[in-house]
């Protein structure tokens, strides 16, 4: 068992990921109170998006597309320890994004909002998880992603709508949505362990290409 992790930790792409970590991390920390005025529609209030979201947010979308190479090859005995291993990076890859605003809060006013952030970048990061299980390492960022500026598209140009969104952002909607992630984040989890973290379609659209 540990000398699995041991062969994971030190793969090519496991590698890039802890590198492009502590780069998002170094980037979030030298941006200090640096905030994006974001426009759709002139006549609403703009949505200011921090970079302690929007780093951590392109990091958490692109997390799936670098750790889903390593779980293709998964198809070993064995299959209880790769499933609880599969599901553990999953959670990794969701959480260790959103830790990323707590620690850019050490260098923000005390009023900054960072916890509601949190939530935000495990919110999205679960659902690029669970796009990259289900249809591959190419579609799960950019499903990611796009979900992510539908939702800065929505909170900026509809803010009485986005106020049900279950992530903050919105004029109308401030406030953490700490259940809505976790639930993401653990059906995430789920379908990676019981995937080992592609599905039988995916392995077929990675194959065919």
């Amino acid at each position: 068992m540990i000398r699995g992790w041991r062969l994971y930790l030190s793969a090519r792409n496991t590698t890039a990921w802890l590198a492009l970590t502590t780069a998002a991390t170094v980037l979030v920390l030298l941006a200090g109170v640096t905030v994006f005025e974001l426009r759709v529609d002139p006549a609403k209030t703009p949505r200011f998006t921090p970079v302690w979201e929007a780093v951590p947010v392109l990091l958490a979308v692109l997390t799936p597309a670098l750790l889903r190479p390593g779980l293709a090859s998964w198809e070993m005995p064995g299959r209880a320890r790769i499933r609880a291993r599969a599901a553990s990076i999953a959670a990794v890859g969701a959480l260790l994004p959103a830790t990323l605003p707590w620690i850019a809060h050490w260098r923000l006013p005390p009023d900054a909002r960072w916890w509601d952030i949190s939530c935000n970048v495990a919110f999205f990061a679960a659902v690029s998880l669970l796009a990259t299980t289900f249809l591959g390492r190419l579609a799960g960022p950019i499903i990611g992603l796009c979900s992510y500026a539908a939702a800065i598209v929505v909170q900026q140009s509809a803010p009485q709508l986005a106020a049900h969104l279950p992530v903050s952002g919105a004029s109308t909607n401030l406030t953490a949505h700490p259940v809505a992630s976790i639930a993401i984040v653990a059906a995430a989890s789920a379908a990676w362990y019981g995937t080992m973290g592609q599905s039988r379609f995916a392995r077929n659209l990675h194959r065919n290409n």
